[in-house]
């Protein structure tokens, strides 16, 4: 079964997100090697993700989250471009 959202794509999704983490990795100092190596992941793999050349899995997100330090916070999205509601 194919979900039809027209709204958003994944790829929408996976900018937002890496993008933060990136921010967040470079406020505290971490190389990708650093992550790399506490997610215990291959070298450059991060470097990968952040480029958007691999996708994280969802378990690799949330460890990547994880080592970084922070958390997913869900946001009322009422300034965005919201879908118009039925």
């Amino acid at each position: 079964m194919k979900i039809n959202y027209p709204y958003k794509t994944r790829d929408d999704f996976l900018k937002d997100v890496v993008s933060q983490l990136v921010t967040r990795r470079k406020e505290l100092n971490l190389t990708q090697d650093d992550v790399n190596d506490i997610l215990g992941v291959a070298d450059r793999l991060v470097g990968k993700w952040e480029c958007g050349v691999r996708t994280p899995t969802a378990f690799h997100l949330h460890c990547w989250i994880d080592a970084l330090n922070s958390h997913i916070k869900i946001l009322d999205n009422a300034n965005d471009n919201e879908p118009p509601k039925k």
